[in-house]
């Protein structure tokens, strides 16, 4: 039982420190300016007992109650503050998001003047401005502070603390306050844009295996209607269908079947290692801008990968797919486990889809891995011709920008 005693007390005397010390945090303390201030009263209230001034005294009391009066005020000023963050729950790096600080002034009559708030520094997010300045907050009002905010690295971020501090209204003591609020944000790899040649090639794939090479038009039952996605092949619309809803229709044959793909990215290391950073960035870059562009073509595609597990998803289309996919590329590492070890699981050898295979090494190492006949799209990143596969705009930039991304999501929306 002593020994319990003595462990509990142990723990209450450690609990008793930590509020000690969180309360003489929040205590206001003189700034550089307001430690000059008093020095210098404390100096004119010397130099007046020295003389026998009283007017040295007086003005030496004055600094000195300017800062007891400015510490009592700056203590009540950041009391009954609260902050919370609200932010978009992902975002592509590189990609201006905006960052929205709410700070509500729960008190009942006394408002709250120049509250500095610092948000979590992170080495991997910039601002436009570090600190944002709230000049004065209503009692019960929120006031809501945007700034603009980019991520520089693609993978989960966590923004934890946010302090509060002001010296309102003379400048002479601060007071701050450390207020948790934990959010996360996760950072999808920037998709890097296809060339000409490899867009043809996928498209030309959707649009032969949406055309069935078994069935002649007039010889298939139609079983429904269905409004055109983009990317399909327009000679697939009805016109007569089109005309009477007034939006482009197709019709849905008993031999005609969508076109799907399959993305299988490998991340096991191979070659120059000196480089495999730089060339899993782009890889990764390059199985985004797959991903971006057959969501826009509407085309029906799965992914699969393997990290720590193995991922090998659902057919699917559209935002949804879009961003399940991306979310697990934020956090795609180097793979420990060769590819010819686990692509018979990944389940190919359907006759109507096309696996498109993207590879740390070169593409014949990968292509030996396949059936001869998947007819698979296969891009190794330590080829020559891998930029071949990448697009670049008139200023040699060759990511897609934020301008499209945000036009291929309202797109997805609508």
């Amino acid at each position: 039982m002593s020994g319990e005693a003595a462990t509990q007390s142990t723990r209450q005397v450690r609990r008793r420190r930590e509020r000690l010390w969180a309360w003489l945090r929040v205590l206001p303390r003189p700034t550089r300016w307001g430690a000059y201030f008093v020095l210098s009263g404390i100096g004119l209230f010397v130099a007046g007992a020295h003389t026998g001034e009283n007017a040295f005294l007086l003005l030496g009391c004055l600094p000195v109650a300017m800062a007891a009066v400015n510490a009592v005020w700056v203590w009540l000023n950041i009391r009954g503050i609260e902050v919370k963050r609200r932010h978009p729950g992902a975002a592509h790096v590189g990609e201006t998001f905006e960052i929205e600080l709410l700070v509500h002034n729960r008190k009942r009559w006394l408002p709250s003047f120049s509250l500095i708030l610092d948000d979590t520094a992170l080495p991997d997010l910039q601002r436009d401005f570090p600190l944002q300045l709230a000049m004065a907050v209503s009692p019960r009002f929120v006031l809501r502070l945007p700034v603009a905010a980019s991520l520089r690295r693609r993978g989960n971020h966590r923004l934890r603390e946010i302090n509060v501090t002001s010296a309102f209204p003379f400048g002479l003591v601060a007071a701050s306050r450390s207020l948790s609020f934990r959010s996360d944000i996760v950072a999808y790899p920037r998709p890097l844009r296809l060339s000409r040649e490899l867009e043809e090639r996928l498209l030309d794939l959707a649009r032969y295996f949406g055309e069935s090479s078994t069935s002649h038009r007039g010889d298939e039952e139609v079983f429904g209607v269905r409004e055109y996605r983009q990317g399909e092949n327009l000679k697939r619309i009805h016109w007569r269908t089109t005309a009477r809803t007034g939006k482009p229709m197709i019709l849905e044959l008993e031999g005609r079947r969508d076109a799907n793909f399959v993305i299988i990215l490998n991340t096991a290391p191979v070659g120059d290692p000196n480089t495999l950073r730089e060339r899993l960035e782009a890889l990764v870059g390059l199985c985004a801008g797959i991903t971006f562009f057959l969501t826009r073509q509407s085309v029906n595609f799965r992914f699969a990968h393997l990290g720590q597990t193995l991922l090998v998803s659902q057919h699917g289309r559209g935002d949804s797919q879009y961003h399940a996919i991306m979310e697990r590329l934020a956090h795609v590492g180097l793979s420990e486990v060769p590819l010819a070890r686990w692509i018979d699981q990944v389940g190919l050898g359907d006759a109507q889809e096309t696996p498109i295979l993207l590879t740390l090494g070169p593409k014949e190492h990968a292509e030996a891995r396949l059936p001869s006949t998947s007819g698979a799209i296969v891009i190794g990143a330590a080829d020559a011709d891998f930029r071949s596969n990448l697009s670049f705009d008139v200023l040699g930039r060759r990511s897609i920008t934020s301008r499209e991304l945000a036009r291929g999501e309202a797109e997805g929306e609508a």
